[in-house]
């Protein structure tokens, strides 16, 4: 028998009737609905497998939290004799990633991303003490590669994480050193993050080279100027405020960029494969319009 639509709808009242016998609530789904996550952030441990769990899931004076773990099978903290995917909070929640954070004129990016963190014990520490008056430059870091095992999983589940939440854009894959403000100095998940595999299995965004080549062509002569260096990276999503010079925060905004992006190179200084980079992005994703 061929069930039509006034069919089900006949259906689904007569069972809201029955269940409204058990519950004072009765449920009738609206088409006017969307997903509340519009983001998925990366992450990388800096921690072991067990000291990573730890942190994730028990209260302390500054909890943190993410919805995924991704272990490493080599980690000897981990007691599995196959990789198994850990969630600690469900998708439809908010976890306790992100921080202080920005990205394409949203803040606070808890409350509509998903976070995934992966085992990776990379480390960063400033030479110096007077880290508020410190560059890039005195960041030293460690990044550990990431394996073949991990970056499937990876994949697997974020090609599920597309399928549940549709909206999520190319953009809206995003580091951790992406969406943290540049007092904050995040690094992970780091340079050796294959961010162009992602791309290549249909996650996340990456630049066309030809129109990378063209852009190099026309910096060669003159790079973009500072302030206009800071309109872009403010246009692709990265919080820079516009003063007109190659300060601090502009430089950490430009590493990051470059860590995710450039990583060959990610000092936070502005070259002409960065600025090349840079625009071919915009032009691909942001309508390639700057003032």
């Amino acid at each position: 028998m061929k069930i039509t639509r006034v069919t089900r709808l006949c259906m689904f009242w007569m069972l809201s009737m029955f269940m409204a016998g058990c519950s004072n609530v009765i449920y009738i789904e609206s088409s006017n609905q969307s997903s509340r996550v519009d983001y998925v952030v990366i992450h990388a441990t800096s921690a072991n497998f067990a000291e990573s769990v730890r942190l994730l899931t028990t209260r302390t004076g500054r909890p943190v939290s993410a919805h995924y773990l991704i272990p490493d099978e080599n980690d000897p903290t981990y007691g599995h004799r196959r990789m198994r995917l850990h969630q600690f909070v469900k998708e439809s929640q908010r976890a306790w990633h992100a921080g202080v954070s920005y990205w394409a004129g949203d803040r606070g990016l808890n409350a509509r991303s998903i976070g995934i963190e992966i085992v990776n014990e990379f480390s960063c520490e400033a030479d110096t003490s007077a880290v508020e008056d410190s560059g890039p430059d005195a960041l030293v870091c460690d990044f550990p590669p990431f394996s073949d095992a991990q970056i499937e999983m990876l994949i697997e589940l974020l090609r599920g994480i597309q399928q549940r939440h549709p909206r999520i854009g190319p953009l809206d894959f995003v580091a951790h050193s992406d969406i943290a403000v540049p007092h904050r100095r995040r690094s992970d998940p780091g340079p050796l993050f294959p961010w162009r595999r992602l791309y290549d299995e249909g996650i996340g965004a990456w630049y066309d080279e030809e129109t990378m080549l063209r852009y190099m062509t026309q910096f060669e002569d003159q790079l973009p100027t500072v302030a206009r260096l800071q309109a872009a990276l403010l246009r692709l999503g990265y919080l820079v405020e516009p003063t007109g010079e190659l300060d601090h925060q502009t430089r950490f905004a430009v590493r990051a960029f470059q860590l995710h992006f450039r990583p060959s190179d990610y000092g936070g200084v502005p070259d002409v494969e960065t600025a090349a980079i840079l625009w071919s992005l915009i032009d691909k994703y942001r309508g390639g319009y700057l003032p």
